[in-house]
């Protein structure tokens, strides 16, 4: 009897070893998947949702200057602004967020521009931050003063001025100028060498009223920015006065427009580094202005870029080129105007654009001008109201507002997903969805586990045939 039931305990043994080696197996087993799931890192999941590159553009490329001078060169950034969403690009609203069952049930994490807004729908806009360097700062140095590049020449030599621009959810943009520096010139020497009396200056010309392809009265000798007082310059032209005025905050747009309500005289608004390369400019003719123009508030402030904001970003999305205008200026104007906008950076001198305004109500853009042709650089048409207006080749009016809870807005997100070139960093982030992992399989092993040693003691608890019951507590 003795001996049986020792060749019982010894089974029994080996039976409770056999039986707790299946559930310790599944259980490493388990741990090392939820380790190696934790070293895996993620990419599209806590990928930034890329809106592509901010654009720099310089109105010039080349200066040549002397020791001791000094010029200014316009800056264009676009986008000047851009209103996203909270949590659009954060790792926590992953541009992955849509699925098939969400779809279905006519929900989307995307809004109508193709913002995530797992956390919120409230928007906050963002501005760009630009900055100048130089290659050799003995030769010259630069800063920028709003929309101008200021350059000082500093010693002889060349360097390259690189201006960069940096804007949340866009990849860093930036545009170069070369500049050369030459020793200053002797005032008691002559450049050519000749000997006698110097050449008579030539008579002044009087410029003629009809403006340039940049709006400024044609040969007008040109006029610096300045942003630290009013900038105005009186001409006499063959057609009657004509006022240019620079928009740099000093300026008041009604007391301006005063002065020639009633005339043939003008006057002329640029933003820029000069008044011969401004960004933009506006013409005024008196005869054309309300006869109550002077009380009439008017900011000639206007922002250029590629997509816009809100509806307008969505549409522009869509079409293949295009620049928007949007006006610090609401409704309609003291008078209709003449606005020449500089268009150089996306399309070429000949090129037929069409002139479209945004209409709120249908949520879409309407055609006015079929074709505004590129001149010198520059697009020049006639508006007396203010709203959002864009040039571009492609048919604006055949684009529509597209809706996100629609398999078409899926795919245009999915499609700026694989377009996107600025990553988020995979040192911290990318390791939030895999340990998540890791913890669901370890929490699966462990119930594995407790069921398999729960039907191992039922196993061992049933009397075999013939035998009475155990007692659990002998």
């Amino acid at each position: 009897m003795g001996i049986r039931f020792n060749e019982m305990a010894v089974a029994s043994g080996s039976m409770a070893k056999r039986s707790w080696r299946a559930p310790a197996a599944l259980l490493a087993c388990a741990l090392a998947l939820a380790l190696a799931a934790c070293l895996v890192p993620t990419t599209k999941a806590a990928a930034y949702f890329s809106f592509g590159t901010v654009g720099v553009s310089l109105g010039s490329s080349y200066a040549s200057l002397q020791v001791g001078s000094s010029t200014s060169v316009s800056v264009s950034i676009s986008p000047s602004s851009s209103d996203q969403t909270l949590g659009c690009g954060m790792a926590k609203c992953p541009q992955v967020c849509d699925t098939e069952e969400s779809l279905a049930a006519g929900y989307s994490c995307f809004d109508a521009n193709g913002q995530c807004t797992c956390s919120g729908r409230s928007y906050s806009t963002y501005y760009p931050d630009a900055y100048a360097s130089s290659s050799n700062a003995g030769v010259a140095t630069a800063y920028l003063s709003g929309s101008t590049l200021v350059v000082t020449a500093n010693g002889p030599g060349s360097a390259t001025i690189t201006v960069g621009a940096s804007l949340r959810q866009y990849a860093d943009g930036a545009a170069s100028l070369q500049v050369d520096v030459s020793s200053p010139v002797s005032s008691g020497g002559s450049l050519s060498g000749d000997v006698g009396s110097p050449a008579p200056a030539p008579a002044p010309s009087v410029p003629s009223a009809t403006p340039s392809a940049t709006g400024v009265p044609q040969a007008v000798e040109a006029v610096e920015s300045k942003s630290d007082e009013l900038n105005e310059t009186v001409l006499d032209t063959v057609a009657g006065k004509v006022i240019l005025v620079e928009r740099n905050g000093h300026e008041d747009a009604p007391a301006q427009l005063a002065k020639i309500v009633g005339t043939s005289d003008q006057v002329v608004f640029w933003q820029g580094a000069s008044s011969e390369h401004p960004d933009y400019s506006w013409t005024f003719v008196g005869a054309d202005l309300a006869e109550n123009a002077a009380s009439m508030p008017f900011d000639p402030t206007l922002s250029i870029s590629k997509l816009g904001t809100g509806n307008v970003s969505n549409i522009m999305k869509q079409a293949k080129d295009g620049l928007v205008l949007d006006f610090a200026h609401e409704g309609p104007l003291p008078g209709t105007a003449s606005l020449f906008v500089n268009v150089d950076a996306s399309f070429a001198d000949g090129t037929k654009l069409g002139l479209y305004c945004y209409d709120e109500d249908a949520c879409a853009f309407k055609q006015v001008e079929t074709e505004v042709a590129v001149e010198g650089g520059y697009a020049s048409f006639k508006i007396d109201h203010c709203s959002s207006w864009a040039l571009s080749t492609d048919d604006l009016a055949a684009y529509r507002l597209q809706e996100t809870n629609t398999p078409g807005a899926k795919a245009q997100a999915e499609r700026a997903v694989q377009a996107q070139d600025n990553i988020a960093d995979e040192g911290s982030n990318g390791w939030i969805v895999p340990v998540a992992m890791g913890i669901v399989v370890v929490a699966a092993a462990v119930v594995v586990a407790v069921v398999l040693v729960r039907r191992r003691k039922a196993v061992a608890s049933e009397p075999e045939a013939g035998e009475a019951p155990v007692d659990a507590d002998e």
